[in-house]
């Protein structure tokens, strides 16, 4: 399923929707020309990739689409005629509140009357088209931060499920294992309810992991404008560059953090906007304080990326003890000198090792990611 731009009669695609079963894909909020050829086919494809995420929220998101609509629809009119709105509801409000007969209706118009002229005051600090572009654009870096992070939960899952499946085959064995071990005298039905217990357990615990895979699929592919039924194939994540980690520094990162923060430059704008030196003194408040949000963001995000570093490297030396168990384990499997459970038993350590050090490996990726995206301003 390839996503469209032809622009066609709705009852058409409606009919081919359902004829076909085909979901019907939004249209891009880039004009054609603003593309080559090539980028639009690599957007249009049936194919996600990781480095695809912002262009596609870009110009299929549902939220970044309909932000951008309503950015056109105010800019259509005068801030001074919304002001004016807002002052036109005050006033009949105040109206309503002047002739009301009872407690409740009076209560209802004067909440409704400062309602409105606080509007109006905000509408007047705030009519500075650059905030509402900047409050925008965050929104939309911050669905592509959350699509990012959510393609990586999704592999994450898979990898998990992966060491499930091969725990099933372990408690699976347990079973047979115990069974034989209960006809020769040496297992209780006790015991074999048990390993019984622990198999449904475990294909309880797929089903959930199967269950959360799809939902967090379905849920990522729809945040890039896919249609719930739609079945993109979804390639792997990239590798890591260590070399982003070796180039990170706290101090001259913390300084690019402050100059981008879309927050603090949002809060900088309503500063040069305020209309009064109360609202202006509150505003230089926040701006400091924010200043510090930035700073201990950096730092931590850098104590992060190295905790997760650690954590990827201790992941590694497991696997590497895991096989050379298994290594061994396999050997005397094939002199006969362990049983198939304890064969089994360390083949199961060593996929479970496998997918820890994948697992670790994203974990690490997504510090990385985390900590550019505070240096980039997006907290």
């Amino acid at each position: 399923m390839k996503r469209k731009t032809l622009i066609i009669p709705m009852s058409l695609c409606i009919t081919a929707a359902l004829s076909l079963g085909t979901p019907i894909q939004v249209l891009a909020g880039s004009p054609e020309f603003s593309r080559t050829a090539d980028e639009w086919a690599r957007l249009r494809d049936n194919v996600l990739e990781y480095g695809e995420i912002a262009d596609l929220v870009h110009e299929y998101n549902s939220t970044v689409l309909q932000n951008e609509n309503e950015y056109r629809k105010e800019n259509s009119r005068t801030p001074k005629e919304i002001t004016s709105a807002y002052l036109d509801a005050a006033n009949s409000a105040w109206g309503a509140y002047s002739n009301a007969q009872d407690g409740m209706t009076a209560a209802q118009s004067l909440i409704a009357a400062r309602q409105a002229e606080n509007a109006a005051e905000d509408n007047v600090m705030t009519e500075d088209k650059k905030r509402t572009q900047l409050l925008n654009s965050l929104e939309e870096r911050n669905i592509v931060k959350q699509a990012q992070s959510t393609m990586n939960t999704y592999y994450q899952l898979q990898y998990q499920l992966t060491s499930l499946k091969k725990n099933r085959e372990l408690l699976e064995a347990t079973v047979t294992s115990t069974q034989g071990r209960q006809a020769q005298g040496m297992a209780t039905q006790a015991d074999v309810l048990n390993a019984q217990q622990n198999l449904q357990s475990a294909d309880a615990q797929i089903i959930a992991m199967e269950n959360q895979i799809e939902s967090t699929r379905q849920n990522l592919i729809i945040t890039l404008g896919w249609a719930q039924n739609a079945n993109p194939e979804i390639r792997p994540m990239p590798p890591i560059d260590v070399q982003r980690i070796l180039d990170m520094d706290v101090a001259s990162d913390t300084q690019k953090a402050l100059d981008a923060d879309y927050t603090l430059q949002v809060d900088q704008r309503e500063l040069e906007n305020a209309n009064s030196e109360a609202n202006r003194q509150i505003k230089r408040q926040k701006i400091e304080e924010e200043k510090q949000k930035i700073a201990v963001a950096v730092s931590d995000g850098y104590q992060k990326v190295i905790e997760a570093q650690s954590s990827y490297e201790e992941a590694v030396t497991n696997l590497e003890v895991a096989v050379k168990n298994w290594n061994t384990a396999n050997t005397k499997y094939q002199l006969g000198s362990i049983s198939r459970m304890e064969y089994i038993q360390e083949e199961t350590a060593k996929v479970k090792a496998e997918m820890d050090v994948e697992v670790k490996n994203l974990e690490l990726f997504q510090a990385m990611e985390a900590y550019d995206w505070v240096v980039e301003g997006v907290r």
